[in-house]
């Protein structure tokens, strides 16, 4: 009966929180600008007049959905917004290059007919380069990417940093823009490269200073929703499949050979990718390197566990089924149904092919962590030696990229959003492996999450 409650409850939070955030948006189009190439956009219409109409560009490996709430700020105080996706983002269908992203911005301006422009990083670089061609209002740069600075006069311009926003950020902010006359720094003491979308500290100081009025903002009732949403979300996903006692295995080696397995299998990997990257033709901007990364660190794994000879594993379709279903519970309930309020999540037609290749790179390193780590019968053993390996996973792809191949340089800016993603999907994996049982039916289980994730995020190229 507990159970029941609970699952009631978990539930009510969910669609409680989905009914609250649906009845908080502004009104919002979907369409694609008829440029060439087309542009996918969300346009945020204000409930009044509009006092203004504004383009949003968001940053490399961002997207019009990142904005939402950013957008929805900027239409509750009576702005008529457009967000847009640049080519290899979003829902766009055509893959990313430079002057292509900077040819799609100057259409979108010639389309739309803003008086006011936001960009955030790599879309503030772009806003600041076209911003001497048309006329504009007011312009906000959001930690924008180093470019450099036009000739021409500049509108009423914001630009905000972080003081953990990435150096050249800071550094570009502080030496070169701050320096033109008619631009208004703002610093963030606790912001980050890109926390301004999601923070309702800068949202409403930005909403501030373009004059909006901040008493209209609904953010903060927005993010409570959406936090419920996603309590009930995780909260029903663990009375459907409830954790078990972990049944006792084999340990396959002592935890400091793990570690060095671990070790040894990532240098092999910044190794072979200096020569190699073996999985370049899925043509994900820099997240290829990523993708390489685990590919090969997870072969040498497995050829690492084979020479011990584990104990071979069969896995009933029942259980496989199992995974399959817990996978698809959390792309659709945590990803689409509620994540993609934050971030884009579906897999348009230049991505869905995408899902199986990443899934199959992830699954060896993944079947590894199950038969290596998982065995050990005490939880906090398990769960350091998880959060330890996700922080050498990441030190290493860092690593190779710095030293051998840094023209993947850009996925250092993602190092600590990867590594909130990793350990977190270690968790959840760690729930299937104790309802399941199965090493193989939980390492499909972290792969299919891994792999829709992957392919729904990064910009395609």
């Amino acid at each position: 009966m507990s159970r029941l409650l609970t699952g009631l409850l978990a539930a009510a939070l969910l669609f409680g929180g989905w009914s609250r955030v649906t009845a908080l948006e502004p009104k919002r189009e979907d369409g694609r600008l008829p440029t060439q190439p087309e542009l996918p956009y969300f346009r945020y219409l204000p409930d009044a007049e509009p006092s203004g109409r504004v383009l949003v560009v968001p940053g490399l490996n961002s997207n019009k959905e990142f904005m939402q709430l950013f957008c929805a700020a900027l239409a509750d105080v009576g702005f008529d917004v457009y967000a847009i996706d640049v080519p290899g983002h979003g829902d766009s269908k055509v893959p990313f290059n430079a002057v292509m992203a900077r040819q799609a911005v100057e259409n979108a301006f010639k389309q739309i007919g803003p008086d006011i422009a936001i960009g955030h990083s790599m879309g503030g670089a772009l806003l600041l380069d076209l911003a001497g061609q048309f006329p504009l209002r007011a312009m906000v740069l959001i930690s924008p990417a180093p470019t450099p600075i036009p000739d021409a006069p500049l509108p009423r311009t914001l630009v905000t940093a972080g003081g953990f926003d990435i150096p050249a950020v800071n550094s570009f902010v502080s030496k070169s823009v701050s320096q033109m006359p008619g631009i208004e720094v703002l610093e963030f003491k606790w912001g980050a490269h890109s926390s301004a979308p999601l923070n309702p500290i800068q949202i409403r100081e930005v909403v501030r200073w373009l004059g909006g009025d901040v008493e209209r903002l609904r953010t903060g009732a927005r993010m409570f929703s959406l936090g419920l949403m996603f309590a009930g979300g995780i909260l029903l996903g663990l009375v459907l499949l409830p954790r078990r006692p972990k049944q006792r295995r084999d340990v396959l080696m002592p935890e400091t050979g793990v570690i060095l397995t671990y070790v040894a299998a990532f240098a092999i990997a910044i190794v072979v990718l200096h020569f190699v990257m073996v999985v370049r033709w899925v043509r994900l901007f820099t997240a290829d390197y990523m993708v390489s990364f685990w590919f090969v660190a997870g072969i040498a794994l497995v050829a690492f566990v084979t020479a011990r000879k584990p104990a071979v594993e069969r896995s009933t379709p029942r259980v496989v089924l199992t995974a399959l279903a817990a996978a698809a519970y959390v792309i659709v309930v945590l990803g689409l149904f509620t994540g993609s309020h934050l971030i884009h999540m579906t897999l348009s037609s230049g991505r869905w092919w995408r899902f199986p290749i990443i899934a199959a790179a992830s699954f060896p390193l993944f079947w590894f962590d199950e038969v290596a780590i998982r065995p050990f019968v005490s939880a906090w053993r398990t769960v350091t030696l998880g959060i330890l390996t996700r922080l050498l996973l990441t030190a290493g792809i860092a690593m190779g990229i710095l030293t051998l191949n840094r023209e993947s340089g850009f996925f250092v800016l993602l190092t600590g959003m990867m590594l909130m993603f990793w350990i977190t999907l270690w968790l959840a994996t760690e729930i299937v492996s104790r309802h399941l049982q199965s090493p193989f039916a939980a390492a499909f289980f972290a792969a299919l999450v891994q792999g829709w994730m992957f392919a729904a995020w990064f910009v395609t190229i």
